[in-house]
């Protein structure tokens, strides 16, 4: 069988035009609204502080984030399509947008017209403010509820399906703000989040630390980017339970680390609940930034996974490495998976670290795998890597063409009602047009 998989590029996304707005100063709850809020940013409208009562933001106007916005449990803060915030910071004190535990945001956008954060300045850089943080209900493993390295949120719980709204078509541009070095923000931070809420079509753009990150929870993510994540691209730890499809990370030059770092809780690895997201169609493409260590995925800290028709291309480290006693132990226990994929790198895994004896040869029997010199392992039943498996193009527009012969693919729609049929390795194949109009790059 032939599989050929084809990303057109990640496409600038429709400009959104809007005029400047001449309102009186008001208030919605605690939140101060002031249309002339100075700066390069006027004519927008301001938010600050808390929102008590449910909101509206609407496309024609513009909205500035001035310090921690939060909205408040029991208030919905909706969204408009076309809608653009800006954020910065004050003071060295960097601007978010907080979306509390019992509390709602309804953020649907769509392709022609995605809901854009950016930054607020002329000439925008990675970390110009924080991000979008969602703190939810559903169990973690660091307690019953824990609190947010940023912004103090409380988050965790017990309910698995709580819901914290809808995010969909929206873009995260110039997020990661640094407080020290052990507190940045994320592009979209998900904290105990529930599998009630619906996040699709999200893409972080050029943000100074992670891109998307998951702390504990049961929410789901399908049709995301990370392009230019100063850090790792997606990250998850504190007992990540959710599913993930159609992932794509791309590295650039400029800054990067991973394409995925995954952690059940450094501080104690065998925490219940595991971390142990189910994924599938995934594309990791690295850079070279200067260091040599790029990884596309390291599992450590005790987290599980299964994962499922997933491309790890071009990074200059490990393809995977597994760090960590109790993420070996797991791996031996067949609860590291990792099958009908390709990871073509120089050094592809490292399976070694930590004190736990590797029962290598019963992870390529279960995986189905067999090792293939540098380039190992090509899950194909036994084959070895294709000589016509190749990424072309990595510059410029970003398009690649993906040719693979022989790889035994996996339908993920069999895994149950999240997962869409998809039996290609990859986020993308011929004719795919998930990225178009709303992304850039």
């Amino acid at each position: 069988m032939k599989t050929k998989n084809l990303f057109t590029g990640i496409m600038m996304g429709a400009a959104i035009l809007f005029n400047a707005c001449t309102v009186q100063e008001d208030n919605i709850g605690d939140v101060i609204i002031n249309p002339n809020g100075g700066g390069n940013t006027n004519g927008t409208i301001i938010l600050e502080g808390k929102i008590t009562e449910d909101r509206n933001l609407t496309s024609d106007e513009v909205y500035e984030l001035r310090g921690g916005v939060s909205v408040v449990d029991g208030v919905t803060l909706t969204i408009e399509a076309g809608t653009r915030i800006i954020a910065g910071d004050v003071g060295g004190v960097f601007s978010y947008l907080a979306i509390e535990q019992g509390a709602k945001i309804i953020a649907e956008g769509t392709s022609a017209q995605p809901i854009v954060f950016t930054s607020n300045k002329s000439t925008p850089n990675p970390g110009d403010w924080g991000g979008l943080l969602l703190a939810g209900k559903a169990p973690i493993n660091r307690g019953t509820t824990a609190t947010t390295e940023v912004a103090n949120l409380t988050y965790g719980g017990t309910d698995a399906t709580d819901n914290s709204g809808i995010l969909r078509y929206v873009r995260l541009e110039y997020t990661g703000g640094k407080i020290n070095d052990d507190a940045e923000y994320n592009g979209l931070s998900l904290y105990g989040v529930g599998n009630g809420t619906t996040i699709e079509y999200i893409q972080a753009f050029n943000g100074n630390d992670d891109g998307i990150e998951f702390f504990g929870g049961t929410v789901n993510l399908k049709y995301a980017i990370v392009t230019g994540a100063g850090d790792d691209s997606f990250d998850w730890t504190d007992g990540w339970v959710g599913n993930g499809q159609f992932w794509i990370a791309q590295q650039t030059s400029a800054a990067g680390d991973k394409g995925i770092e995954a952690d059940n809780l450094s501080s104690a690895p065998d925490a219940a609940p595991f971390s142990n997201p189910t994924l599938s169609n995934i594309t990791l493409i690295g850079a070279e930034d200067g260091d040599g260590e790029n990884k596309g995925i390291e599992f450590r800290a005790g987290t599980k996974v299964t994962m499922y028709n997933t491309i790890i291309k071009a990074f200059p480290g490990k393809g995977i490495e597994v760090d960590d006693d109790q993420t070996l132990i797991n791996l031996n226990n067949n609860e590291v998976i990792v099958r009908n994929s390709i990871i073509d790198n120089v050094n592809s895994f490292d399976l070694d670290h930590g004190g736990a004896t590797v029962d290598l040869a019963n992870f390529a029997t279960f995986n189905n795998f067999t090792l293939d010199g540098s380039k190992a392992p090509f899950n194909n039943g036994g084959s070895s890597i294709p000589a016509d498996f190749e990424i072309n193009g990595l510059t410029g527009t970003y398009e690649f063409t993906i040719a693979v012969d022989g790889l035994d693919n996996f339908d993920p729609s069999t895994l149950g009602t999240f997962f869409e049929p998809a039996n290609y390795v990859g986020a993308l194949q011929d004719g795919d047009t998930w990225t178009s109009g709303w992304t850039r790059l």
